[in-house]
């Protein structure tokens, strides 16, 4: 994590409160706020942008609803900082450097604006479920949508995918998404009722979440896919017209 190195001394902060990987404590926050604060220094073109999604009284009454998703975004945000802090040097790539745009990725204010340009203003779904997992690993066929256009698409180990606990940013970040379609999801121009529009979204957040437990936690994820599961991890929501697909209603 090249660019935290020069600005974030994990030795300065107790990890005393931190319960690894599951809470970050003191320093997973500071650790995360000075990389966001870094990255917020440079003001590039995206953060401008972003910074004007957030003035606006659409955002902020997702950001009014979903505010106990962003905590959780965060604090898993903080986990992945201090994990790669503690073992620099055992991995080839951070997160921010995976995603590219630098380490905005560890805010999630920032990422629920990053989804209204995506969604139209949360009018349409903006994207396809894929197993994230797969898109860093290359591993599966769950990435297939995104393979095209991922620069750095099959170039994470899944050991390191586990250990730096990646996972569980996407699937708070998935969290985060799906109640902001709950919270102002406009279908008006669809053929979608409300009801539809969020499950779609559900649909997402339980294909990465799923995912997940595949590669980190397989016996889980194995029994899950057995008791609860009808279709695998590849399979998509919509069709090519972002069309949503009845049949599936019977998983969420």
């Amino acid at each position: 994590m090249s660019d935290t190195i020069n600005y974030f001394n994990l030795s300065n902060f107790t990890l005393a409160d931190a319960i690894l990987p599951y809470f970050g404590g003191t320093a997973g926050e500071a650790c995360r706020i000075a990389a966001v604060a870094n990255w917020e220094r440079q003001n590039t073109t995206l953060k401008q942008q972003l910074d004007e999604v957030m003035k606006t009284d659409l955002y902020n009454t997702a950001k009014s609803y979903c505010q106990p998703q962003i905590d959780e975004y965060n604090n898993a945000a903080g986990v992945v900082c201090v994990l790669q802090e503690q073992l620099k040097g055992d991995y080839n790539q951070s997160y921010a450097e995976f995603w590219g745009n630098g380490d905005i990725y560890f805010d999630g204010d920032y990422d629920l604006a990053t989804m209204f340009p995506q969604t139209s203003n949360f009018t349409q779904v903006g994207g396809k479920s894929v197993c994230l997992a797969d898109c860093y690993t290359g591993l599966g066929l769950g990435c297939d949508e995104y393979k095209s256009w991922l620069s750095n698409y099959g170039t994470v180990p899944a050991e390191d995918y586990c250990k730096l606990s990646w996972g569980n940013i996407d699937t708070q970040y998935n969290e985060i998404k799906l109640c902001a379609a709950e919270a102002i999801g406009d279908t008006s121009n669809t053929n979608l009722t409300k009801l539809d529009y969020v499950n779609i979204f559900r649909y997402q957040a339980v294909t990465q979440k799923q995912c997940r437990y595949q590669y980190c936690y397989p016996v889980l994820g194995e029994a899950i896919e057995v008791t609860e599961c009808t279709s695998n991890n590849s399979t998509t929501a919509l069709d090519d017209d972002n069309n949503w697909f009845g049949s599936l209603a019977g998983i969420i």
